[in-house]
């Protein structure tokens, strides 16, 4: 089942394997308000959470916070990798690329099979 965002906003799908892209890429591109949208429901958690955690991790937190203040994120939340397929299969893909190019001009085979398959499904 698609999730489609509230009208107004934009929707980010993230996954835990590549961090922060996903907000660099919305503030570049002016894209806000948005919704943010992991299948890593401990990270959501400490991202929604208000506890400092004094680690590597709470670094990169504090960053991503900071990060979705800049583009006026209403909401982030959890949702199950089988509704997050194609932000996985980007993150799996952009950590095996070896090639100095911009990998994101090119559609992943493995994405345009997913894409696909949604179509299909909703209609």
């Amino acid at each position: 089942m698609l999730n489609y965002p509230t009208q107004g906003l934009y929707k980010i799908n993230c996954d835990a394997a590549i961090d922060l892209a996903g907000c660099l890429l919305a503030i570049d591109s002016g894209l806000n308000p948005v919704i943010v949208e992991s299948d890593a429901a401990v990270v959501v958690k400490w991202i929604n959470g208000g506890d400092i955690l004094y680690s590597e991790i709470g670094v990169i937190i504090s960053d991503i916070k900071n990060l979705l203040q800049q583009i006026h994120c209403a909401a982030v939340t959890f949702v199950p990798r089988s509704a997050n397929q194609v932000a996985h299969c980007l993150a799996k893909y952009a950590l095996s690329c070896n090639e100095d190019r911009y990998w994101l001009e090119e559609v992943p085979i493995c994405v345009d099979k997913l894409v696909v398959a949604e179509c299909r499904t909703s209609l």
